[in-house]
């Protein structure tokens, strides 16, 4: 009778831990800390001294994964077995469970994990059952056992019950396998699916381009095009800013409406309001009728504002006004004007500096600044400049009723150039190139650097010294630097050819000073090649000093005239002067250009070597009164 209670308190603690296990598998999605929290229930419930599984690898051996009673320290990750070896790799390879009585008599124990160096003071035993998932062995379970009174010889109830819990593991192990695998299997489809799904980026008219950075601006385009909001286009002069616009508009739903465009700095700002706003008829004089705006005109469609950084400052109060409410009265008008516009605005100074030095209202600049489109200059997309010299050769061809191409050795040598204008020195030079070919093909020798006719050299000199030239934006760093390279100092005056005001090199120094400045086409060669036109000398006077840049802040300097031929007689007019002062302060040496040239503030600019603008600014900072005859 109390071996048959025993038996019946035996069940009970078996459906209990079966329990316990079931209720531990269905519990996380962490397969190994599951396996062990299953060694650790079965330790508690059946005594068991030491509990190991293992699954089966890809590559067919055995590894621990789990592990309940080793010593600390053991690698139990590195522990594997393959099928046949030891004890548990001959479970694996037969699939049969395993019984030891005692493992010191048990010659395939190899006691890898460690831990059993007291055999020989006490019985250890070992009850080894197979995981199988489908009919197929995927790892091994076995428990250790420690009885101070030898083997017992009953262990087909261990067996039985090991037996029930493997099978639980190995349905466990199959289901995390599955869901690992179909995971794996959707994230490659979802790779792949979104790989051909994804949305080719369309081609936008006479904007060719392979390159990622403009391959990223056309997507970009292609984001922004669908909505009204107010896009800001910026990069140096010359990399297609307009042609950008233009593909905004056509690509939005505003494409049948009108696509208007003003320049902003080639209007004076009385102009530029009448012909953003429009006129009353005799609101000034010879406004003899009624003149709609750009911003009338453009209504349902868009309006493009290239050059915005150049408006003046009271200009900005007023445009801010029709950006927010999005209305405005003509000039000599008291009628409010609706309209709805959306604004794309274009420029090639830095917004922030000019916003820092009080010369653009910070609120038109976060009006404006909503959505960004950076476009890199030509010297940073050199993928795109073959294809864009083939795209104008072709163009050139087709306009003029020509078969033309361009040849590869006349295509390395463009490569090699830093381009300071950018797409439309290409083609400019491309055109040049053109016209002066025969036989239908551009060699090398057709290209302008080859005959000493490409001065880009200089102006780019000018613009990385911090000056605006020619409508390039000055460059913002405030060192000199090699446009070749990007990078080095300007290199010293080249003996024999003109220099700028200030000393400046106007060309490539002779080979063995150490320079790197480029010859031509501001960096078509790193030194002279018989490709290039540095192998030719430069006549004398062949580039025209420029002026000195001036910082923006500061007020403008004449720089000293740059040394005239001996033999070179004056210019007609009488505009240069033999007697000009050397040195002196700048309104004695203002004074005397204004009466030289009968105060035009032009021919003075040309006499001082500096800019319209400069001599205004100058006139009125020391006060000159401005004779009229």
């Amino acid at each position: 009778m109390p071996s048959v209670a025993q038996s019946a308190s035996s069940s009970n603690l078996e459906l209990l831990t079966i329990y316990e296990v079931s209720k531990i598998l269905g519990s996380s999605l962490d397969l190994e800390q599951t396996l062990r929290e299953v060694l650790r229930a079965l330790s508690y419930q059946l005594q068991m001294h030491r509990g190991r599984i293992y699954l089966q690898g890809e590559d067919g051996a055995l590894r621990l994964v789990a592990a309940q009673g080793l010593p600390k320290g053991s690698p139990a990750q590195e522990i594997d077995f393959n099928q046949g070896e030891g004890i548990s790799g001959r479970i694996l390879k037969t699939g049969m469970p395993a019984v030891v009585p005692n493992l010191a008599e048990e010659p395939l124990f190899n006691n890898r994990s460690g831990g059993r160096d007291d055999l020989d003071e006490q019985v250890a035993s070992l009850v080894g059952v197979p995981i199988k998932a489908a009919g197929a062995v995927v790892g091994v379970l076995t428990i250790d056992r420690i009885s101070d009174e030898g083997p017992s010889g009953h262990f087909g109830a261990d067996v039985r019950f090991l037996t029930m819990v493997a099978n639980l593991i190995g349905q466990t192990v199959r289901l995390h396998r599955t869901v690992a695998e179909e995971r794996r299997f959707m994230m490659r489809e979802t790779f792949r699916v979104q790989k051909e799904l994804r949305p080719v980026v369309a081609p936008v008219n006479d904007v060719v381009c392979t390159s990622p950075n403009m391959v990223d601006v056309l997507a970009q385009v292609h984001r922004v095009a669908p909505f009204k909001s107010t896009v800001l286009i910026r990069g140096e002069s010359g990399t297609g800013k307009e042609l950008i616009a233009r593909a905004i508009h056509n690509l939005s739903p505003r494409k049948d409406a009108p696509f208007i465009r003003v320049n902003c700095a080639a209007l004076p700002e009385s102009l530029l309001e009448s012909e953003l706003f429009g006129h009353e008829k005799g609101s000034f004089t010879g406004a003899q009728k009624d003149h709609k705006g750009r911003f009338e005109l453009a209504s349902g469609g868009t309006l493009f504002l290239d050059e915005i950084g150049d408006i003046s400052s009271n200009f900005q109060a007023k445009l801010l006004r029709v950006l927010q409410e999005q209305e405005f009265e003509r000039v000599g008008g008291s009628k409010t004007i609706k309209t709805d516009v959306r604004l794309i605005c274009a420029t090639n100074l830095n917004l922030e500096e000019a916003v820092g030095h009080g010369k653009f209202r910070a609120d038109l600049y976060f009006r404006i600044n909503v959505v960004t489109i950076h476009l890199p200059p030509l010297r940073e997309r050199r993928g795109d400049i073959a294809m864009l010299a083939n795209h104008f050769v072709a163009k050139f061809g087709k306009d003029n009723g020509l078969n033309l191409s361009i040849d590869g050795e006349a295509l390395e040598v463009l490569n090699r150039c830093t381009w300071p204008g950018n797409v439309r020195e290409l083609e400019n030079c491309i055109e040049r190139a053109a016209t002066q070919c025969r036989n239908g093909t551009i060699r090398v020798p057709d290209l302008s650097c080859s005959m000493n006719l490409c001065n880009s050299s200089v102006l780019f000199q000018y613009r990385t010294m911090g000056a605006a030239v020619g409508g390039l934006a000055p460059s913002m760093s405030g060192t000199p630097t090699n446009p070749s390279t990007g990078a080095g100092p300007i290199p010293g005056p080249v003996p024999g050819r003109p220099q700028p005001a200030g000393g400046m090199p106007a060309a490539v120094p002779p080979p063995g000073n150490g320079a790197q400045w480029p010859a031509c086409a501001s960096g078509c060669s790193a030194g002279p090649t018989p490709g290039c036109g540095a192998s030719k000398p430069l006549a004398a006077g062949a580039i025209a000093p420029l002026p000195t840049p001036q910082p923006a802040d500061a007020p403008p300097t004449p720089s000293a005239p740059a040394p005239q031929p001996a033999a070179a007689p004056p210019p007609a007019g009488g505009d240069l002067a033999l007697d000009e002062p050397e040195s002196g302060p700048l309104r004695d040496r203002l004074v005397w250009a204004m009466e030289r040239t009968g105060w035009v503030q032009a021919k003075a600019a040309r006499l001082l070597g500096m800019t319209t603008r400069q001599v205004s600014y100058a006139l009125r900072k020391y006060n000159i009164e401005i004779k009229k005859f």
